[in-house]
């Protein structure tokens, strides 16, 4: 069987095509005989896999990373929902469940290969065309797991292996899978996109639904049901496009010589992987309030306007490569993402935190960190941090005091206002994981060994490695200079 593209409306068999943009060319390219007879045998898959590369989403779609660039926001195949790298990147974990069904396509087609005079013909026929349809049906769905606190990270990557063998086809919800659901559900915020075929008309493309939830047991009740529904003919969508070569073709006679996109399509993912961190990073300036910006307003668009205008320097790129693909050779002229993101996040005020002990009762005391120093508080040190909730990656950190009692707490992820009979005393937002060259200074959080008291302390790298023993957590903040 030849190579695999997702279907679009309008496809016809021996029909042109760019395999680069995954485009449509020139119709009748090739005359392509035989008869759609009865449905084939299928096969059905039915998997989970933790996802650690973005470009692994894209290609479950079978998207190409042309495609991925210059139809985004353009073309119904690029799904920006479902290849939302905010929400990639800020997660801890992302794991992928798929059920695939597919049937297998015909052999018996003759093709005839048309001669079309045309000046541009690379560009007329495209370099392959469309030999036959595959009909199937493919239910997606990206789980995006992130911890609350970064110190849970190995003990959630371990219940999310344990979680994540309910699904396919032989998979069991055993009292170990929901021991690791409930952890997972505890300690962590889930967003799960779900992307599967559907629709009423078995003659066209189906209709690709994308919803969202949270509940893991609930994914796996919709998967096994899609997965069981294929042995019942319930899934005989035309699902992708079998590609031929029009080398292959007898009567091709070197009429002109096909473009060759193999080093192409393999140079440009480092395109894709850039362009969509720029998609990111749009949503994260626009994320961020416009008074929280150094120089307000007017920074905030001059920085959208660098993402877009860096964001179209791909795209151009890419649409220069379709033509001539040896200039994938030849490096883009973009600001690297990464840097960009530097000059983001130094526009963005922060706040100065100061780090203070309160005392009680039997020469003890418990730490609280807020921009004001408590009438009883004694200053440890300051750092810097965030004072509101919509920066994209910042996590709260919220000390509360119980309304009937001398106890209090310190939470990362969750608002202590949100726990019943506690009041939230003050809170500030942080990066739950290191951000290179911006946020490198660690701060950590101990509970006391006798009172529900709580240490504040400036940590370092073997705070992590090697956890204090009444460790709960750590995370990152601005370095001084980083906010310059």
């Amino acid at each position: 069987m030849g190579e695999l593209v997702p279907y679009i409306d309008g496809m016809q068999k021996g029909q042109g095509y760019n395999t680069y943009l995954q485009q449509l060319c020139v119709k009748n390219a090739v005359t392509v005989e035989g008869s759609d007879g009865p449905s084939n045998p299928f096969r059905a898959t039915y998997n989970s896999k933790f996802v650690d590369d973005y470009e692994k989403l894209a290609q479950s779609l079978k998207i190409s990373a042309g495609a991925t660039v210059s139809g985004w926001g353009q073309s119904g195949q690029v799904n920006a929902s479902y290849l939302d790298r905010s929400e990639f990147e800020s997660s801890t974990l992302t794991y992928q469940v798929e059920v695939l069904v597919q049937h297998q396509g015909s052999v018996s087609d003759k093709h005839t290969f048309n001669k079309i005079d045309t000046e541009n013909p690379t560009k007329k026929y495209g370099d392959r065309f469309i030999s036959d349809f595959i009909r199937g049906g493919q239910f997606l769905a990206r789980v995006s797991i992130t911890v609350k606190s970064a110190s849970e990270t190995e003990e959630i990557k371990q219940s999310a292996e344990v979680a994540f063998s309910m699904y396919g086809a032989n998979g069991k919800v055993t009292e170990e899978v929901e021991t690791a659901v409930s952890r997972i559900k505890k300690n962590t915020t889930i967003k799960i996109t779900i992307y599967e075929s559907g629709g009423s008309s078995k003659a066209s493309a189906p209709d690709f639904t994308t919803s969202e939830t949270s509940d893991l047991l609930a994914v796996k009740q919709k998967a096994d049901k899609f997965f069981d529904d294929a042995s019942a003919g319930g899934h005989d969508y035309i699902l992708f496009a079998v590609l031929g070569k029009y080398t292959n073709l007898s009567d091709f006679d070197n009429y002109f010589a096909p473009l060759d996109y193999s080093e192409a399509n393999e140079r440009s993912w480092s395109l894709s992987d850039d362009f969509t961190r720029y998609q990111a990073l749009k949503t994260l300036i626009k994320s961020v309030p416009e008074n929280k910006y150094k120089q307000g307003s007017s920074q905030q668009s001059e920085l959208l306007d660098g993402a877009i205008n860096n964001a179209k320097k791909i795209r151009d790129k890419v649409l220069t490569i379709s033509d001539h693909p040896d200039d994938a050779r030849i490096p883009s002229d973009h600001v690297r993402p990464t840097e960009f993101q530097l000059q983001v996040l130094r526009a963005v005020k922060t706040a100065t935190y100061i780090a203070q002990s309160r005392p009680k009762a039997e020469d003890n005391w418990t730490d609280i960190v807020s921009t004001e120093v408590f009438p009883d508080g004694d200053e440890n040190f300051r750092f810097e941090a965030f004072d509101f909730d919509s920066l994209i990656g910042t996590q709260v950190v919220s000390f509360g005091k119980k309304k009937d009692g001398d106890a209090y707490t310190c939470l990362i992820g969750t608002r202590a206002s949100s726990l019943n009979g506690w009041e939230e005393e003050s809170r500030l937002w942080v990066f739950s994981e290191r951000v290179d060259h911006y946020a490198d200074q660690i701060v950590g959080v101990s509970r006391s060994a006798v009172k529900d008291y709580f240490r504040v302390y400036a940590a370092d790298q073997s705070d992590i490695d090697r956890p204090r023993k009444y460790q709960a957590f750590y995370f990152f903040v601005p370095t001084p200079d980083a906010t310059y």
